[in-house]
């Protein structure tokens, strides 16, 4: 059992501080984006990233709670804890995925706030803009003070429909009066907060918001949501520890442990290192190394997504964008790497500050698993039965080194499942070769470059490197793909590699969507 208690599932500041829930203290960033950014601002970050602990956060900060920050950093900084009326309008509560049952949220959210400022005349009608204005003068007006607007997880409501687009156009509409009128008000508003996964076009938040500003990457809020690499090793040694004998590891190869499953989440340039707060809570709680996060909801949409995108995990490594990139409203985008940044299942791995230019990549252990996994009916069976079988198969097989078995048992896979691949071209087949040995622990390149050409699959073994050439068509041979890998020298880059090397040939029917042939030459 854990020596501490971990906030796993609690979002409410007051819940944490005052019935002893372990604590990052991010209260002094909170003070400079209270006091000194700006009025406005959005912030993206993925699902259980710390979102709707911020907004909690910031909405007892502005309420004047001084006795909730009893010794953490604000508490120096602050020194006259005004209290502001709040408007903190938690957007997921919006579950519905009809715009009826979304029009009854809104209904239901701005009632809370018409009771309490007793704003009357205005509670029958759906122009929710104009009630929305009412609340946010009246509040003004009664306290003296200008209104605080939080509007945590502002888009849940409409990725419930992304793939839905009448739903879609009217779930849109709906929110554009809803959040219209804040346009006009600043002369009757202190702070502005949006939270969310990413933007959307044609939404008047984005387009009549004087001065909002899209603080998703700016350096000096990368470690606003999460936990830094920093706070882990300084906030959670006894946790590590604990951990440590629960594995019997040393504190320093479970530290690796947790770098490795849960760290790699870079939101800037200065690219500090955060790890996913969700996993690292669960797992001091259960002294327990799992996928936490991956495994909390089902990403149904982000499937969605990259099927309309025709997106192919080969996408995945090292993609390359401009800055601007991130910044697309998601309905305007032109791939899946928005989104799928967005999301956490890409975080950046490098950035270029000379041309401004950020490469992507999974971001750690956790979410390579789950993705591959999550995806793997895309490119093989729909039963999740068969998939593992053959997994376990190519496992035994590539564990003794077996390249002839494991080759094998995805032939007979894939000829028991012609229908199951869309397209018949080479990029298909080098994908599921990269998820059949991806998952499996077996590090799949494909389309790997060198001087002379492009091979379409190494795969990197414990002992070995397979260099693979795949010849599509019905009357290529596996002889002719030798030859091609000996003379582009796909092999020269891992002549300094202590592992054996071994040449694979493949041909590849397209008619009957399955391996024809291969041969194997040390």
């Amino acid at each position: 059992m854990a020596l501490r208690r971990f906030p796993v599932g609690v979002q409410d500041f007051e819940k944490i501080r005052t019935e002893g829930f372990v604590y990052v203290d991010k209260t002094e960033l909170i003070y400079k984006l209270a006091n000194h950014y700006g009025d406005a601002m959005f912030l993206s970050r993925p699902r259980r990233f710390g979102k709707s602990l911020l907004c909690s956060t910031l909405r007892h900060y502005f309420q004047g709670h001084k006795e909730l920050f009893r010794g953490l950093a604000i508490e120096r900084l602050e020194k006259n804890w005004t209290e502001y009326p709040v408007l903190h309008f938690d957007m997921s509560k919006c579950k519905s995925d009809d715009p009826n049952g979304v029009e009854q949220s809104l209904q239901s959210l701005l009632r809370v706030f018409e009771e309490r400022y007793e704003c009357v005349g205005l509670e029958a009608q759906n122009n929710y803009g104009d009630r929305l204005r009412r609340i946010i003068e009246t509040a003004h007006k009664r306290t003296g003070n200008r209104a605080v607007l939080i509007f945590d997880e502002y888009d849940s409501p409409v990725l419930n429909v992304i793939d839905e687009p009448e739903k879609l156009a009217a779930i849109k509409s709906l929110y554009n009066s809803f959040y219209g009128p804040v346009k006009n008000m600043g002369d009757h508003l202190r702070f502005v907060l949006l939270t969310g996964i990413t933007k959307f076009s044609q939404m008047s938040i984005f387009s009549t918001i004087n001065n909002l500003s899209n603080i998703s990457m700016d350096p000096e809020w990368e470690g606003l949501c999460g936990i830094t690499a920093e706070e882990l090793e300084r906030d959670f040694k006894e946790d590590i520890a604990q951990l440590a004998q629960q594995l019997k590891l040393s504190p320093e190869q479970t530290l690796q442990k947790l770098r490795d499953r849960y760290d790699g989440y870079h939101f800037g340039p200065k690219m500090i290192d955060v790890y996913n707060p969700f996993s690292i809570v669960n797992t001091f709680s259960k002294m327990m190394l799992k996928d936490y996060w991956f495994t909390s909801a089902t990403p149904s949409a982000l499937i969605k997504i990259l099927n309309k995108y025709n997106f192919k995990l080969t996408d995945i490594e090292n993609k390359r964008v401009y800055e601007s990139s991130f910044d697309q409203p998601f309905d305007n985008m032109g791939s899946a790497l928005h989104i799928l940044y967005q999301s956490g299942y890409l975080t950046i791995k490098h950035y270029d500050f000379e041309r401004n230019v950020y490469t992507l990549g999974i971001p750690n252990g956790e979410v390579y698993d789950g993705l591959y996994s999550c995806l793997m009916p895309l490119y093989l069976s729909p039963n999740p039965d068969d998939n593992t079988s053959l997994l376990m198969t190519v496992q035994d097989a590539m564990h003794d080194d077996d390249i002839d078995a494991a080759l094998t048992a995805v032939q007979s896979y894939l000829t028991a499942l012609p229908y199951n691949l869309s397209n018949k071209t080479e990029r298909d087949f080098e994908t599921i070769l990269k998820v059949l040995f991806d998952c499996i622990g077996i590090k799949a390149e494909t389309e790997v470059r060198n001087a002379r050409g492009r091979c379409d699959v190494v795969l990197k073994s414990r002992t070995t490197i397979y260099v693979m050439e795949l010849k599509i068509s019905t009357t290529a041979t596996v002889d002719e793909a030798l030859a091609q890998i000996d003379e582009k020298n796909y092999l020269i880059p891992y002549w300094d590699d202590p592992r054996r090397k071994v040449k694979v040939g493949v041909t590849v029917d397209p008619e009957a969507r399955t391996i024809k042939e291969w041969k194997v030459v040390e």
